[in-house]
């Protein structure tokens, strides 16, 4: 009996953009916080994205889930936002290759040095100030250009939800991008990349920190490697 024929269609695959099930993880996250069932999560992905299921849903949409099932979430330690911040600035540092140790021990050390503070999670924000300026300047050094309050405020005149949060995420990642093309590793403007890359809206203006995240560790692989240095997350 002659052999079944096969189908000539290639199987499924699923989708494996970087940080997709970072994103799918951190928004069943958020809906156990907010005790947001999967049913409603359901319906207000509808709504919101236009698509029940997260399998189905890009990067960028992902995103914009997560960002707002977290509006309005200060979380446990909401009041320490410096740690966040400081954390950022030294996750900058690693995608554009300054360091290549992100994690937190790294992090302890260095604030150790800066303040004398053994870890991180004793910082308190009045000491966290001078961190955190560090860590800017030596970002500076290596050709991030940070926003002005004017410049801010001029942009959210047109896109009203722009803050302080977006313009320091498009500095680095701006400045990724420089690097990169002068490595010969991008073509054009990051915003473009990240437009085709991610599938965000045209409008950069309007893209959401989880949105802007994930175009620095995008773009930040490429440029180690460029560099000849391993990228983790």
């Amino acid at each position: 009996m002659a052999e079944a024929r096969r189908s000539s269609k290639p199987p499924r695959q699923a989708k494996a953009e970087p940080g997709r099930n970072r994103l799918i993880i951190a928004i069943r996250a958020a809906c156990k916080r907010q005790r947001i069932d999967d049913d409603m999560r359901k319906d207000i992905q509808a709504s919101l994205i236009g698509k029940a299921s997260m399998s189905d849903m890009t990067i960028a949409e992902l995103g914009r889930l997560l960002d707002h099932f977290n509006k309005g979430w200060k979380g446990p330690m909401g009041h320490r936002a410096h740690i966040g911040k400081i954390k950022a600035l030294w996750w900058s540092l690693y995608w554009m290759g300054a360091i290549d140790d992100p994690g937190d021990r790294a992090i302890s050390a260095f604030v150790e040095r800066q303040t004398g503070v053994s870890a991180l999670k004793f910082l308190d924000h009045r000491k966290a100030a001078s961190v955190i300026e560090a860590l800017k300047s030596w970002l500076a050094r290596l050709g991030v250009v940070w926003p002005t309050p004017e410049g801010i405020a001029v942009t959210a005149q047109n896109a009203p939800d722009f803050s302080d949060l977006h313009a320091d995420r498009h500095a680095i990642l701006l400045a990724i991008g420089d690097e990169l093309r002068k490595g010969g590793a991008l073509r054009g403007h990051y915003v473009r990349y990240m437009e085709r890359a991610v599938g965000l809206l045209p409008n950069h203006h309007y893209w959401t920190p989880a949105e802007l995240d994930t175009g620095i560790r995008l773009l930040g692989r490429k440029l180690r490697h460029m560099k000849g240095k391993e990228a983790r997350d």
